[in-house]
């Protein structure tokens, strides 16, 4: 602020005598220094508008009023600026006179920040001290509230809901200019609008104006701006008319003599003003104003001959615009209700991704991680569950689905082919689908497969006997104990002699498990991918012997399964996801079923705009059929496929679904978009990829899935084996209730255990834990903590990294693998069966390296031994020859005879050294 400006408002806050003296000194001061231009004049402030909006304010001109200081005032000034010496420095000293002039500080604060620019000059804070009249005592603050400010905090009044506020008395009462009584009778001066800003946890959300909502608005303010100026013009009309006949009565002395009424005989003076204004702009309006009232008996004629004729323009025009107003009204009402439907093509887009999906899941997981840290959080291991039980839907998706695969889809008619007998596989078989009622449902589409080639195609089918067995894949070279111990993982088979029994003892599910699932994929790189799972255990636990409360238990015994699971990758858990969403729509879609038809009913009903012929539309004009007995889910169903086939618009479905399905209809606008992404998904299943092997994990899933019984091992293979396919990325499990028809989805990490311990009985957590023992990777549900190696690692020959190396050393050999192990049902603990054993022989060159190996290995550790107790003489440091000879003395006597004779020595000679050194004392007394 420079120094003109603080004296300005130095001078303007100060009373009586001070006034007067600060703002002759400061006009004096100003006199002396740089002159200032001269400001143009302010035009006048135009007259008020008559239109809704306030007019621009406009700025008031300083105030250039006042006296001149005394000399010896100015003269001050003049010498605190000499005195300072420096502009800046005195600017401050203006500002801090101008905070005292405000009421911003007191006299004592402006004594005490003074003295830092005049402190140094005892004449100048004397005549400053004199000048504000500062006397030098402590001012008395007394506890009391502050006086108000003026300004009114409307939080602090009384409320009248969550908007209004009862104004202060005071406000209440302030006089305000240009009002007449009809104003004094209708203004509101009580209460004052103050919304409440609520958040989203008080229940109140304020939501965005889409832009059909703002379109409404435009139409609705144009409509108010004709109606309001109509009005105000008609009601100045009814104004002029008596007058126009009382002039046209009068004499001709008379009507010069003639005065107009300030308020032409209303209630108010604005009315008429505003339409004046408005019909000649405001300056010209003023100025017909002004000679209505000079000249009444010529202006007012012809004033209401140019109302009447503008109020007939106007309802002209308002007749034309009715018309368009109602077309966008009629185009926009509905969109503007249909909040969701704005941006559900956006949404969709990116929810029917790779990624998306993928990240959807994991941010559930790594959120269900956090909540199982706090001890009292009960969190379900899964990570979605779905409610799948109507039937009529899973084949509504599946119906839509084939349409979009004959009508719409892009791709070559071997594609289609191997498509469509996926999904007319895959489908019934998770879902436990009547196959025959399910071809009946899908038999109207049409088939553009031949039959004898639709198991040709490249898709698995479950039914197909070739499917479920195929050639054992070994690797046609004896196994044995040393080999499983080395190549743990490996391919190769431990076998055990004597236990071959077990797996045929069970009949139906060993001889499963134990073939592989040969695909119509196979490539030679296949081959190593396709394990036999018996190569998988590293031992065969008896099935008989197996004593538990006095009954046999056998560790392979078959359960009934009420849930089915299904091991899959990313690809498959996709196409899972989204047709678990196309089905989710479409039962939102079924449930307003009784909704629509009370809307439908309602829509029937005779109304006075039906007549009027501001209905555009009737549910007829969307449904084929609206009896009472209507199916509208089919007839919406019938749209969409209509619309695949290209005979109705996708605008035509959108509009019914906004009519009658407001809440839920937006989910279906983009169900071709949907639809494709499950064929994608369904498409990338079916293509070769040796990284992927979805085709081979949907195999997998078919055998297991044919039969109602299972048992752990079975299970546990099932696993495995698709956990060998995806070598990559994260194993999901989706778990199918058969009783509930509930699914679950969960990421399934290597170290999650298979089944839950608390929801099997005590037979079945032993064959679980016996089926898990045996497998050759770390035994579900035992932390690695509590496991303990049985020997020693550095035992253990080296790891070899390859065939040529294995066979190099320690082939040739003869071996035996018939040591017999089991598990006691009963308290857990490993027993080996009296007879049975485990050996293996080299041949006699292998045998001579090893003699010689042990040889060398003696002569490495004595000499280590001998570097350590013998030769090294770090312990004997500081000790003389006898002491390092009788040390190990000790030490030999301690190797030949243990450690209780060198103790007895120790204790033998410290009685000895006690009983010289007595003697030693009695020789000295003596």
């Amino acid at each position: 602020m420079t120094r003109i400006s603080a004296l300005h408002h130095f001078q303007r806050r100060f009373t009586g005598n001070e006034a007067k003296e600060v703002e002759d000194l400061a006009n004096s001061f100003l006199k002396r220094t740089k002159v200032q231009p001269t400001k143009p004049t302010v035009p006048e402030i135009p007259a008020l508008s008559p239109t809704l909006v306030p007019a621009l304010p406009q700025p008031m001109p300083p105030s250039t009023t006042g006296s001149a200081g005394s000399a010896e005032e100015i003269a001050f000034f003049d010498r605190v600026k000499k005195f300072v010496a420096n502009r800046q420095t005195f600017n401050e000293f203006l500002k801090l006179c101008n905070l005292f002039s405000q009421d911003l500080i007191d006299k004592n604060v402006l004594i005490h920040k003074s003295s830092s620019f005049i402190g140094g000059n005892p004449d100048l804070t004397t005549w400053f001290k004199n000048f504000v009249r500062y006397d030098g005592r402590d001012e008395i603050i007394e506890n009391k509230p502050k006086l108000a400010t003026g300004k009114v905090v409307l939080s602090n009044c009384r409320g009248l809901g969550p908007s209004y506020r009862l104004l202060p008395k005071r406000e209440r009462l302030r006089v305000c200019s240009g009002r007449d009584e009809m104003c004094m009778a209708v203004l509101n001066d009580e209460w004052a609008s103050h919304p409440t800003w609520a958040s989203e946890d008080s229940g109140f959300v304020a939501h965005r104006k889409n832009t059909f909502e703002e379109g409404l608005h435009r139409v609705e303010e144009e409509r108010h701006d004709y109606d309001f100026n109509i009005e105000a013009c008609l009601r100045t009309i009814q104004l002029f008319e008596p007058i126009v006949q009382q002039i046209k009565l009068m004499p001709e002395d008379e009507r010069s003599t003639y005065v107009l009424p300030p308020g032409i005989g209303g209630q108010s003076e604005t009315i008429y003003q505003r339409v004046i204004k408005k019909i000649y702009d405001r300056e010209r309006g003023q100025k017909v104003i002004d000679d209505m009232f000079l000249r009444p008996t010529a202006v007012i004629p012809i004033l209401l001959a140019r109302l009447k004729q503008k109020v007939e323009e106007w309802k002209a025009s308002q007749r034309e615009w009715e018309k368009v107003w109602r077309e966008q009204t009629q185009k926009m009402f509905w969109k503007s209700l249909d909040h969701q439907g704005i941006n559900a093509k956006a949404v969709d887009k990116r929810q029917f991704q790779t990624k998306t999906l993928q990240t959807e899941i994991q941010a559930k997981y790594e959120e269900q991680k956090r909540q199982r840290m706090v001890s009292w959080n009960n969190v379900p291991k899964y990570q979605f569950e779905y409610l799948l039980d109507d039937v009529d839907v899973l084949q509504d998706a599946c119906h839509l689905l084939l349409t979009y695969l004959h009508h719409a889809h892009a791709g070559n008619a071997g594609d289609q082919s191997r498509l469509e007998s996926f999904i007319k596989t895959f489908i019934p078989v998770f879902f436990d689908l009547d196959r025959e009622n399910f071809e009946r449902r899908m038999s109207d589409v049409y088939d553009a497969s031949p039959p004898n080639e639709e198991m040709d195609d490249g898709s698995p089918n479950p039914d197909d006997p070739g499917m479920s067995r195929g050639r054992r894949t070994l690797n046609g070279k004896k196994t044995d104990l040393l080999r499983g111990v080395l190549e743990k993982g490996k391919s190769g088979k431990s076998g055990r002699k004597g236990n071959d029994g077990s797996r045929e003892s069970t009949p139906g599910v060993g001889s499963a498990m134990d073939e592989d699932m040969s695909t119509p994929h196979d490539t030679p790189n296949d081959h190593n991918t396709h394990v036999d799972p018996a190569e998988n255990r590293w031992m065969e636990h008896p099935v008989g012997g197996n004593g538990r409360n006095r009954q046999q238990v056998n560790p392979n015994e078959p359960f009934i399964r009420e849930t089915y699971n299904l091991y899959c990758n990313l690809p498959i858990y996709c196409f899972f996801r989204t047709f678990q969403i196309l089905c989710e729509r479409l039962a939102h879609i079924k449930a307003n079923e009784k909704q629509v038809h009370d809307d439908v009913r309602r829509a029937k009903v005779s109304k006075a705009a039906h007549d009027l012929k501001m209905v555009d539309k009737f549910p007829s004009d969307f449904f084929a059929d609206i009896s009472v007995h209507a199916n509208y889910y089919q007839q919406i169903l019938r749209m969409c496929e209509d619309i695949l086939k290209g005979e109705v618009d996708i605008n035509h479905l959108e509009e019914a679904l906004r009519r009658f399905y407001l809440q839920n209809g937006w989910q279906l606008y983009t169900f071709d978009k949907m639809l494709g992404a499950i064929i994608r998904f369904a498409l990338a299943i079916l293509t070769n990829d040796n990284k992927e092997k979805s085709s081979d994990i949907v195999n997998l899933f078919y055998k297991d899935r044919k039969d109602n019984e299972t048992t752990h091992r079975a299970e546990l293979d099932y696993r495995k084996q698709v956990e060998k396919l995806i070598r990559e990325g994260d194993v999901y499990r989706i778990a199918f209730t058969k009783a509930t028809k509930r699914v679950t989805v969960q990421i399934f990490k290597k170290d999650d255990k298979t089944f839950e311990s608390d929801e099997l009985t005590g037979q079945s957590k032993w064959s679980y834990y016996v089926s898990t023992y045996i497998m050759r990777d770390r035994t579900e549900g035992v932390p690695l903590s509590s496991i303990h190696w049985p020997f020693l690692k550095r035992n253990l020959p080296p790891a070899l990294e390859t065939e040529e190396d294995y066979n190099r050393i320690f082939t040739p050999q003869w071996n035996e693998d018939g040591l017999s192990i089991r598990i006691s049902p009963s308290n857990y603990h490993i027993t080996y069966d009296e007879g049975s054993k485990d050996w293996w022989v080299h041949d006699k060159q292998v045998r001579r390296r090893g003699l010689r190996g042990m040889e060398e290995l003696r002569e490495e550790r004595r000499g280590r031994f001998q570097e350590k107790f013998v030769m090294n003489v770090q312990w004997m440091a500081g000790m003389s020859k006898d002491e390092v000879d009788r040390k190990n003395e000790e030490f030999r006597r301690w190797v030949k005879d243990g450690p209780e004779a060198v103790v007895e020595d120790q204790k033998s000679a410290e009685v000895k050294g006690q009983e010289k050194g007595d003697e030693d004392e009695v020789m000295a007394g003596t």
